[in-house]
C-alpha cells in the first residue's frame, strides 16, 4: 500500500512537474515566430527550442501558475538580423527582455513598445541604427534600460517625465546628438546614468539633478557638454561616481563638491575649467586613498578644450583618425574612424566602427567588429569574437571559444580548437 502511495505521488509530482514546463499557446508562436526570423545564432537557437514546452527552452523563464512567458534572457547568443518585432510583441506579459552582445541590426521596432509590462529592457553591444522612438514613453515600468554600444543617432527624446521608475540607465556609446533632455530631471529613482562617448552638445544645465536625489553614479564624458557644473548636482548626497571629462566645461571647479561625502571617483579632466582644485576635497575620504591618482583626474585643467573624442586616459596609447575613443588600458594603438577600445591593453585597431569590449593584444583590422577577450586577430568585416586566440576572417562570423580558426562567412562557432571554412 505504502509502495503505491509513493507511486502515485510521484506520478502527480511528473505531471506538475510537465505542466509547469508548459506555456501558453500565444506564448509559444510568438518564441516560435521569434526563432524564425534571427540569423547568425538563430539555427542554434531553433534546434533548442523544439517542442511545446516552452517555458523549459533555455534563456526563457515563466510565471509559477498561467505559464505566461516573462522573461528572455538570449546575451551572446550570435543572434542577428533585424529584431523581429511582431514575434517580440506577441510575449504580451513579458517583464525582462535582454538581448545583449548579439548582431542585431536596424532600428528598434514600434511593435517592442506595446509591451508596458516591461520592468528590464538590455539591448547593449548590438548594432542598431535609427533615432530613439518617443513611444519609448509608453514603457512605464522600466527600472533598467540599456541600449549602450550601439550606432543610435539623433536626439535623445524628451519623454523620461513619464518613465519614473528608471534605476538605471545606460545609453553611453551611441551617436546621440542634440541636447539633453530636461526631462531626465524627473526620474527620482535614478541611481545609474550613463551617457558617456555619445555627441551630446548644449549646457550641462539643463537636467535638473535635485530631482535625482538617489544617484550614485553620473557619466557625461566624452561628449561637447557646456557651461559650469551645476550646483543642484550637490544635491545627489549619494553619488559615488561623476565623470564629466572630456567636455567644453567652464568655470571653475566649485567648492559644494566637498558635501558629496559618499564619492569615490571623480574625474573632470580635459574640460576649459579653471584655477585651483578646491582644497575641500581633501576632506573627501574616499577621495584621498593611497590610489588617489585612479580616482581624482583634473588634467589638462586650466584653459584646455577636448575638440574631439580622441580620448586618452591612461598612457601610452596612439590614436590616429577621427572620433576614436580609448577608456582605459595602455599601448593600444588606433587608426581610422569611429573605433572604440573599452578596455584592455596593448590592442591594435585599424578601419572603421571596430569595438574592444574588453582584452588585450587583440588584432583587428577591416570594419565592424566587436572583440571581447585575448589574442584575437580578425580581419575583414562584421565579426562578432568573444574568447581567446581566435583567428577569424571573412564576414558576419559569430565566433566564442578559444583556439578556433574561422575562415569564410556567416559561420556561428561555439566551442574550442576548431577549425571552420567555407561559406
Amino acid at each position: 500500500m505504502a509502495k503505491c502511495q509513493l507511486l502515485l505521488l510521484f506520478l502527480v509530482f511528473l505531471l506538475l512537474a510537465a505542466h509547469a514546463k508548459s506555456c501558453h499557446p500565444d506564448d509559444l508562436r510568438a518564441l516560435q515566430g521569434f526563432a524564425g526570423n534571427l540569423g547568425g545564432g538563430g539555427a542554434l537557437l531553433r534546434a533548442a527550442w523544439s517542442g511545446a514546452s516552452c517555458c523549459g527552452w533555455e534563456g526563457v523563464g515563466c510565471d509559477g501558475g498561467r505559464g505566461r512567458v516573462t522573461v528572455l534572457r538570449l546575451p551572446g547568443y550570435g543572434l542577428s538580423g533585424p529584431v523581429p518585432g511582431a514575434s517580440l510583441g506577441g510575449l504580451a506579459q513579458l517583464e525582462e527582455l535582454f538581448l545583449g552582445s548579439n548582431s542585431f541590426t536596424g532600428s528598434l521596432p514600434t511593435s517592442l513598445f506595446s509591451l508596458v509590462g516591461l520592468q528590464k529592457l538590455s539591448f547593449e553591444s548590438n548594432q542598431l541604427t535609427g533615432q530613439l522612438s518617443t513611444h519609448l514613453q509608453e514603457l512605464k515600468n522600466l527600472t533598467l534600460l540599456d541600449l549602450s554600444v550601439n550606432r543610435f543617432s539623433g536626439r535623445l527624446p524628451d519623454v523620461f517625465h513619464d518613465l519614473t521608475s528608471l534605476i538605471h540607465l545606460s545609453m553611453h556609446s551611441n551617436g546621440f546628438s542634440g541636447s539633453l533632455p530636461p526631462s531626465l530631471s524627473s526620474l527620482l529613482s535614478l541611481r545609474e546614468l550613463n551617457l558617456e562617448n555619445n555627441s551630446l552638445s548644449g549646457p550641462i544645465a539643463r537636467v535638473n539633478f535635485s530631482g535625482m536625489p538617489l544617484l550614485a553614479s553620473i557619466d557625461f564624458a566624452a561628449n561637447y557638454l557646456s557651461g559650469s557644473l551645476p550646483i543642484s548636482i550637490a544635491d545627489c548626497t549619494e553619488l559615488k561616481s561623476l565623470s564629466l571629462a572630456n567636455n567644453q566645461l567652464v568655470g571653475t571647479i566649485p567648492s559644494w563638491i566637498r558635501e558629496l561625502v559618499h564619492l569615490r571617483y571623480l574625474d573632470l579632466s580635459n574640460n576649459s575649467l579653471i584655477g585651483d582644485v578646491p582644497k575641500g576635497l581633501t576632506l573627501l575620504k574616499g577621495l584621498t586613498t593611497a590610489d588617489r591618482s585612479q580616482r581624482m583626474a583634473f588634467i589638462n585643467m586650466p584653459l584646455y578644450v577636448k575638440r574631439n573624442r580622441r580620448t586618452l586616459q591612461q598612457q601610452p596609447n596612439v590614436i590616429t583618425g577621427t572620433n576614436n575613443y580609448v577608456r582605459s588600458g595602455d599601448g593600444n594603438t588606433v587608426s581610422g574612424n569611429d573605433n572604440t577600445v573599452i578596455s584592455g591593453n596593448d590592442n591594435t585597431v585599424s578601419g572603421s566602427d571596430n569595438t574592444v569590449r574588453s582584452g588585450n593584444k587583440n588584432v583587428l583590422t577591416g570594419s565592424n567588429h566587436v572583440v571581447s577577450g585575448t589574442n584575437n586577430v580578425v580581419s575583414d568585416n562584421d565579426h562578432v569574437v568573444n574568447g581567446n586566440n581566435n583567428v577569424v576572417s571573412g564576414g558576419n562570423n559569430m565566433v566564442t571559444g578559444n583556439n578556433n580558426v574561422v575562415s569564410g562567412s556567416d559561420h556561428v562557432v561555439y566551442g574550442n580548437n576548431k577549425v571552420v571554412s567555407g561559406g
